[in-house]
């Protein structure tokens, strides 16, 4: 019952409908409303299909029904029609039940935003109504919503959305800040300094809007073989017909020869490949973009948040006071407790893996980048920035003007990745990274993988190599997590994101979203096409071969059209028996 109230099953269930209530006597004429149903609903696809550019795969399914008005074989025309539209319905529901998974994801993005007014009160506004000059609140964890003019004395923000980059980075009052990036300090004010429409966020927006205008249509698999099966279909009706003069022979061709192989097998075997990588929370928009990534050979990846946690990790502790590095832990843990920067999250983390002890903290003072600072057991302790200039990000120690020990943060690999790139180069996947990160710290984490590295991109410049793969001819799967990949999601053949940021530009602008981080399912998603590729590919052959036999039958006059008909429907059943096997684990 849940199916007949879904919109894109409506028609399929009036056509069955009409089609078995034609079997009361005196109610045959139900069957030929149910083919004019049929074409009107193929003569309405043929005009959509030719303002794209695209051929349909109904030719003979309307030939077939024309035919059986005129030589009232109203029964097998019925038969095609409920097959024609049950067909399309099934590609409809896999396609609108994925779409409604992302829908649900990008509409959790805020839309307004909080300004102050002159008498120091707040109003929270739509973000396209806020003018220039207007001041606003930006709190912790929020992302900021327009460009502006940094007014509170510091800040710290977190960049990765424009440039990849994981750390987090110190801002001072007068500082311009780019719409995009994340508060992930204390809360913040700033004056706007241009329109939601001339933001930085909204230029990568309308960047993905004009890649997704361009986005190179989706040639189906049945489409390819569709032209030399309708040929010989044709031939054979035609012969039939013109060999014997009756119209009937040629009806019982064109019902067996109804291309439901090509407009079944696919779709079911792709819902099938749709269902098993939504059991791993990997949801696919269209069933056409599995046959898209089995296609692809080029595959290039995001880094941070996409191969890499996103956040930093404490990597490394290193004592220089005749210290342990538990006692240094100990120390920085109880003082960073009462801080909320990522750092601090970070020694919170290490703490609790290496079950180093818990200590207490009192007078914790903490300047936003420079320093905090606190009394542990009786002793005062001060935690900043090191003067030593080395990768990532450390952190010094001290007591008083002694230095106790150094703390090593970095962004840090995901599990498995390097067997998983391995893997897929085995496979004869061209694997390249596109980040917006300094290239030493690319290099320093992915240099021995055997990968091409671009660095220091910035969104339009991961545009412009996905542009110029594409007009290279190759076929490309873009891998990444922020609002910076958008532009290249939308523009590669397809865009797979991590969908952890719900960021909704690069919710839009993906064919694929994997609800985790587990690199992992970039694989299984690969597989799972490719798999269901194959199925379709099997039972698109298989199902044309038999109805070539029973065409070939049908035209020497052992084979009735309303007898076609049923054979037809053997034959759609054996395919789709086949076809449900790309949903099995």
């Amino acid at each position: 019952m849940k199916l007949l109230g879904r919109e894109e099953f409506r028609l399929p269930f009036g056509v069955l409908a009409l089609l078995t209530v034609g079997f009361v006597p005196g109610l045959g004429a139900l069957w030929i409303a149910a083919i004019v149903v049929g074409l009107c609903k193929i003569g309405w696809n043929s005009i959509e299909k030719i303002r794209e550019g695209a051929y349909s795969l109904d030719y003979i399914a309307f030939l077939a029904m024309v035919v059986s008005l005129p030589s009232a074989e109203y029964l097998a025309g019925a038969v095609v029609a409920l097959m024609i539209i049950g067909g399309e319905a099934l590609d409809q529901y896999a396609s609108r039940r994925a779409e409604s998974v992302l829908r649900a994801l990008a509409e959790r993005i805020p839309k307004t935003c909080i300004v102050r007014l002159p008498n120091a009160s707040t109003v929270e506004k739509i973000i396209q109504d806020v003018q220039i000059g207007d001041i606003i609140v930006v709190r912790p964890n929020e992302l900021v919503p327009l460009d502006g003019t940094l007014r509170s004395s510091e800040a710290l923000l977190n960049e990765a959305n424009l440039t990849g980059e994981a750390l987090p980075v110190s801002f001072v009052k007068g500082t311009f800040i780019k719409s995009g990036v994340i508060n992930v300090g204390p809360t913040l004010e700033m004056a706007v300094e241009s329109s939601f429409e001339n933001s930085t966020y909204m230029k990568i927006v309308n960047l993905v809007s004009e890649a997704k205008q361009h986005q190179p249509r989706m040639v189906r698999l049945a489409e390819k073989v569709n032209f030399p099966f309708t040929t010989i279909a044709l031939l054979l009706a035609g012969g039939a017909w013109l060999a014997t003069g009756e119209l009937a022979r040629a009806l019982a061709v064109l019902v067996i020869a109804t291309p439901c192989p090509l407009l079944i097998a696919a779709p079911v075997a792709f819902i099938g490949g749709l269902s098993r990588a939504a059991r791993k929370n990997v949801i696919v928009k269209r069933p056409a973009i599995l046959e898209e990534i089995a296609r692809a050979r080029a595959i290039y990846f995001d880094k941070t948040g996409t191969l890499t946690l996103g956040e930093p990790a404490l990597t490394k502790i290193e004592p220089l006071a005749h210290m342990s590095e538990e006692d240094i832990l100990a120390i920085a843990s109880a003082i960073e407790f009462h801080s909320i920067h990522p750092l601090a999250r970070a020694v919170q983390s290490a703490r609790a893996q290496r079950s180093a002890p818990a200590l207490e903290s009192t007078q914790v003072v903490e300047t936003i980048g420079k320093g905090i600072e606190g009394i542990v057991q009786g002793t005062r302790y001060r935690i900043m920035k090191s003067p030593v200039a080395e990768s990532g990000i450390v952190l010094s120690l001290y007591e008083g003007t002694r230095e106790l020990g150094r703390l090593h943060f970095e962004d840090v690999m995901k599990p498995g990745v390097a067997e998983i790139l391995s893997a897929l180069k085995r496979r004869g996947f061209d694997i390249e990274m596109l980040t917006g990160d300094r290239r030493q710290n690319a290099e320093r984490l992915f240099g021995g993988l055997g990968i091409t590295i671009r660095s220091e991109l910035t969104p339009e410049s991961k545009f412009a190599i996905i542009d110029e793969a594409r007009a290279q001819g190759r076929s490309v799967i873009m891998v990444g997590d922020g609002l910076n990949d958008a532009p290249a999601l939308a523009h590669a053949n397809v865009g797979v994101v991590f969908s952890g940021t719900e960021n909704s530009a690069a919710i839009e602008a993906a064919g694929v979203a994997i609800l985790s981080s587990d690199v992992s399912l970039v694989r299984h998603l690969i597989d799972t096409a490719e798999r269901s590729t194959r199925i379709a590919r099997q039972s698109i052959w298989g199902g044309i071969a038999l109805s070539v036999v029973g065409m070939g039958l049908a035209a020497f006059g052992f084979i009735p059209p309303v007898e076609g008909a049923i054979i037809q429907e053997v034959i759609d059943i054996v395919v789709i028996l086949n076809s449900v096997r790309a949903a099995a684990d």
